[in-house]
C-alpha cells in the first residue's frame, strides 16, 4: 500500500512540474513576441490647452466635451488652461504649461520675435470685418479723411492697432493728423460711450457689442481695404515633435466642431450666449464677421504676416523684422482634414 501511495504522489509531482513548466513557457513567448521586451502600457498624456471666455469653436468643443472624447482614444486627457490674451498663452508657451492654444495675428509676430518654440499649426478664421474703426451712433464723420485732429481711441499691439494705421494711410492722413489715445479695450469702450474720444479701432467681441449694444457706427472695416486678420492655431515645438498624433486630434475635433457649428447655428449662439453673458444677436454678430475657419496656413496669411512684421519693425512696436514663415507646419491640419472627410 505504501508503494502503491508513494507512485501516487510522484505522479501528482510530475504534473504539476508539467503545469509549471507549461506556464513558464506561455510568459516567455509573450516576453519573445514583444521582441524580449516586457508589456507595458502607454503613459496618459495630459494636454495642456488655453481657453478664453470668448466666441469660438474651442470654446463649444470644450462644452461638449469633443477634445476628451478624441483624445481618450489616445490614452490622453485635457487640461484646460486659462489664459487672457496673445501674450500670456506664450509665456505659458515658453514655460511648458500650454500645448496648444488660439490667438491673434499680431501676437504670434511678437513671440515668434521673443524666441519662443511654437508653430502655427492652421488658420481658425479668416474674417475681413472683424476689426473695425467706430464712431459714436451721434457722430457727424462721414468719411476716414475727417478724422484729422480727433481723438481714436486703440490698444497698441494689436490687429486694430495695425489697421487704423493703414485706413489713415489710405485716407491721406498720417498718424501725427490724429491723436491717438492708447486704451485697454475696457478702458476704451468706457471713453467712447461718454464721449471722450471721437473713435474707436477694435475687433471683436467690443465690435459687434458696442454695434448693435450702443449704436456704434463703422466708419470703415478690413474689408475697406482689402485686410484679413486672421486667427490662428498654435502649438509648443516639442509638443508637436512628442505627440504628432494628438496636435492632428485636437485640429479634426475643432474641424468637426466647425461643421456641427455651420449645421447648428441657432443652438451653437444659445450655448456661446450663456458662456460669455452676450445677447445673441451680439453672437450671431461676431461668428458673422470673424469668420470661423479650419484652414491650413497658405501663402496669402504667411504674406499677410511678412506686411505686419513689416509694419509692427517701422511703427517700433518690435525691434526686428522675422520670417513667418518659418514657424509655419501645415503637417497637422492637412492629415486632420483628411480624417475628418474619411469620417464622414
Amino acid at each position: 500500500m505504501k508503494k502503491v501511495k508513494l507512485s501516487a504522489l510522484i505522479t501528482i509531482i510530475s504534473i504539476l512540474l508539467i503545469i509549471a513548466t507549461g506556464c513558464g513557457k506561455s510568459s516567455e513567448s509573450t516576453v519573445n513576441s514583444s521582441e524580449g521586451k516586457p508589456h507595458q502600457s502607454k503613459e496618459e498624456v495630459v494636454v495642456n490647452i488655453g481657453i478664453q471666455h470668448a466666441i469660438a469653436p474651442l470654446v463649444l468643443a470644450k462644452q461638449k466635451q469633443w477634445f476628451e472624447e478624441e483624445f481618450a482614444k489616445h490614452n490622453a486627457k485635457v487640461n484646460w488652461v486659462e489664459v487672457q490674451g496673445g501674450q500670456p498663452q506664450f509665456d505659458a508657451i515658453l514655460t511648458n504649461r500650454l500645448d496648444l492654444a488660439v490667438t491673434g495675428n499680431t501676437p504670434v509676430i511678437t513671440a515668434q520675435i521673443s524666441n519662443i518654440p511654437f508653430k502655427e499649426i492652421a488658420i481658425g478664421s479668416t474674417g475681413s470685418k472683424n476689426v473695425a474703426l467706430l464712431l459714436p451712433k451721434n457722430s457727424f464723420i462721414k468719411e476716414l479723411k475727417e478724422l484729422k485732429g480727433k481723438k481714436i481711441a486703440v490698444a497698441k499691439g494689436t490687429a486694430a492697432y495695425d489697421i487704423l494705421f493703414r485706413l489713415l494711410d489710405k485716407s491721406g492722413l498720417k498718424a501725427g493728423d490724429v491723436e491717438i489715445i492708447q486704451l485697454n479695450p475696457d478702458e476704451a469702450k468706457a471713453a467712447f460711450i461718454s464721449g471722450s474720444v471721437d473713435a474707436w479701432s477694435i475687433g471683436e467681441p467690443y465690435l459687434s457689442t458696442a454695434v448693435v449694444d450702443d449704436g456704434a457706427i463703422v466708419l470703415a472695416d478690413g474689408s475697406t481695404i482689402d485686410y484679413v486678420s486672421p486667427a490662428f492655431h498654435v502649438a509648443r515645438t516639442k509638443f508637436t515633435e512628442e505627440h504628432p498624433e494628438l496636435v492632428t486630434a485636437y485640429l479634426k475635433v475643432l474641424e468637426k466642431t466647425l461643421i456641427w457649428q455651420n449645421e447648428n447655428l441657432d443652438e451653437a449662439v444659445k450655448i456661446y450666449s450663456e458662456s460669455t453673458k452676450l445677447n445673441e444677436n451680439v453672437v450671431e454678430s461676431v461668428i458673422k464677421n470673424v469668420s470661423f475657419a479650419t484652414l491650413p496656413v497658405s501663402d496669402k496669411y504667411v504674406k499677410a504676416q511678412q506686411e505686419l512684421a513689416k509694419f509692427l519693425f517701422n511703427e517700433k512696436a518690435v525691434n526686428k523684422i522675422v520670417d513667418p514663415s518659418e514657424v509655419v507646419d501645415n503637417t497637422f491640419i492637412n492629415e486632420a482634414l483628411k480624417d475628418a472627410k474619411s469620417d464622414k
